[in-house]
């Protein structure tokens, strides 16, 4: 009997130049939107999702024009929070500046899950929001086939789907993160995730095979002329 060794393409995208007052995109943010359109024309997808952010969805009603399909917003790929856990979204210090405040004052950075217990963040919404948003993307994988073990995936419907999900900075941090076992302050302190950024991860095997996801590549704006 022959086995197909299935690969299932996850494609995060940032949106485009926010204009965040009103929630929506900006003059030049449409023009963002259309080259990433233009340049992704001939991607082969099955899905296409968004965050249910106006930003998020005005992004993607490029790519599903281009593509002749439906988006689908899903409300767990909103923007990350953070901020008191007892007050606003976003009234508290960032994880970016924070990392900052992190790699000055320390000689290494948190291991595994230890950046969860940061003495910043005990009364901050931001570690309740990032499993949040990381059973969330467990529970949309299992339901595509692939359920998290350990540290990584198992195939038990293993298929070659393309899905591209078009959300936000903070969150797509935080997934890819997790997909990819490095710890959250570290990712965030190396690798940023601009405009319109195209970030590609694969979840593959045969059927009852268990893999890590695959990180393709991240951050890409070659369809912004950015290499």
């Amino acid at each position: 009997m022959v086995y197909h060794n299935s690969n299932m393409n996850l494609y995060f995208i940032r949106h485009a130049e926010p204009d965040y007052e009103h929630d929506t995109i900006t003059q030049a943010g449409h023009g963002q939107a259309e080259k990433l359109a233009e340049y992704y024309a001939d991607l082969k997808v099955d899905e296409l999702y968004h965050s249910s952010m106006g930003r998020a969805a005005l992004t993607a009603s490029y790519l599903a024009k281009k593509w002749n399909m439906e988006a689908k917003s899903i409300d767990w790929a909103r923007e990350l929070k953070w901020g008191k856990a007892n007050g606003d979204a976003y009234d508290a210090m960032s994880p970016w500046s924070l990392k900052d405040k992190i790699i000055e004052t320390t000689q290494s950075y948190p291991k595994g899950e230890d950046w969860k217990d940061l003495p910043d963040l005990q009364e901050d919404q931001l570690v309740s929001d990032y499993e949040i948003h990381c059973k969330a993307l467990d529970k949309f994988l299992a339901d595509h086939g692939y359920v998290r073990e350990g540290q990584g995936y198992k195939a038990v419907a293993p298929n070659d789907k393309t899905i591209v999900i078009v959300c936000h900075g903070g969150v797509i941090s935080a997934l890819v993160s997790y997909l990819s076992n490095v710890p959250f302050f570290q990712y965030i302190s190396h690798m940023g995730v601009d405009l319109t950024a195209v970030s590609k991860l694969t979840l593959c095997g045969q059927k009852d095979e268990f893999h890590p996801a695959q990180l393709i590549y991240l951050n890409s704006q070659v369809h912004l002329g950015v290499k």
